[in-house]
């Protein structure tokens, strides 16, 4: 069957966004004249909106309680033939059910999985964007090795304003820049800022100025990094809009990150990064993808204590990133930049 009209519903957090872009390389290859449509969060849209393989963009504002009749006004005036969910929340379930559209593939482990008349299996032991691909098998398709590729784009507007604002911390043309992202939603999923520090002033003694960035809630901590770091460091956190997190990206030798949705952007921007993981692990699924990587960690039996990591420690130690030592990071910053 060649589908015409086709809407992916994914309102999950930004770097589950990034990480269901293969999908839509994946789609477009099936059904390269179908149109494409992604049904996304406001929060999330600036990720995806320079996407080649997307026809249109709609949002759903859960944080505002956007209403079932609002949502499903969006997609009955669609007049979607098919729909591909990654998400498996309860909502989108209902949601779906009720959008009238004739061919639902989703999860059999979602929430109110009824709602989908074809189902695949979420298979744990893949790495999420392959988990996210094997919607297509919902399709009776196949994912092809070059579907597997993150997208996230930008414009001259955001590589401009990234460059006016190194211009004015002082920056050189052509000085060799190292990014850190020291933020995240879940507090044990963030690294000691001590550590980032102390990463931060082993950076300019090999010659690479270190870059704070994050969104505005994470501007207090990279301010008290950076202050450690010295009058070197630039601190852009929540100075450039979330859009110019992959222009960001391209000016950066190395990217040191939390396991966070800076992560699967630097991905897709093919960044060089090292990736800290904390309360997750990367066998949940989320851990960068590509060879361009490397990925520092403890290992604790108590590891991981969720999905998510949380807001403090269950243990009360907080091992599993107290134990990571700025060594450790820097070993890996210098392997990625073949430095050993």
């Amino acid at each position: 069957m060649a589908f015409k009209n086709i809407l992916i519903f994914q309102t999950a957090f930004l770097g589950d966004v990034v990480l269901t872009t293969p999908l839509f390389r994946g789609v477009k290859r099936l059904f390269p004249s179908s149109r494409l449509t992604l049904l996304t969060t406001p929060e999330a849209r600036p990720l995806v909106e320079e996407d080649p393989f997307l026809d249109a963009i709609l949002t759903f504002d859960k944080k505002k309680r956007e209403g079932f009749s609002a949502v499903l006004g969006k997609i009955r005036g669609g007049g979607f033939d098919l729909l591909l969910s990654p998400h498996r929340s309860h909502r989108t379930s209902l949601i779906a059910m009720l959008s009238g559209i004739p061919v639902r593939v989703g999860y059999g482990q979602a929430g109110f999985s009824f709602a989908y008349n074809r189902k695949v299996e979420r298979k744990m032991e893949l790495h999420e964007a392959d988990r996210i691909l094997g919607l297509l098998r919902g399709l009776g398709k196949e994912p092809l090795p070059e579907d597997r590729t993150l997208f996230c784009g930008y414009t001259c507007r955001e590589g401009c304003e990234v460059t006016e604002l190194l211009e004015a911390a002082g920056v050189k043309e052509g000085e060799k820049l190292a990014g850190i992202a020291p933020g995240s939603v879940w507090a044990t999923k963030r690294w000691l800022p001590g550590g980032f520090a102390e990463v931060g002033r082993e950076l300019l003694k090999a010659g690479l100025r270190p870059v704070l960035i994050g969104g505005p809630d994470d501007a207090p901590l990279a301010e008290k990094i950076a202050f450690e770091i010295g009058p070197e460091a630039v601190n852009a956190a929540g100075k450039t809009r979330l859009k110019a997190l992959p222009a960001w990206m391209d000016r950066f030798e190395v990217f040191i990150t939390n396991d966070s949705a800076p992560l699967h952007v630097a991905g897709a921007r093919s960044t060089p990064t090292v990736a800290i993981f904390g309360a997750t692990v990367r066998e949940l699924g989320f851990g960068p993808l590509g060879k361009n990587s490397r990925v520092v960690e403890t290992s604790l039996s108590c590891r991981p204590c969720g999905l998510h990591g949380g807001r403090e420690c269950p243990e009360k130690h907080f091992r599993c990133m107290a134990d990571i030592s700025p060594r450790a990071v820097m070993d890996a910053v210098r392997e990625l930049l073949g430095e050993r």
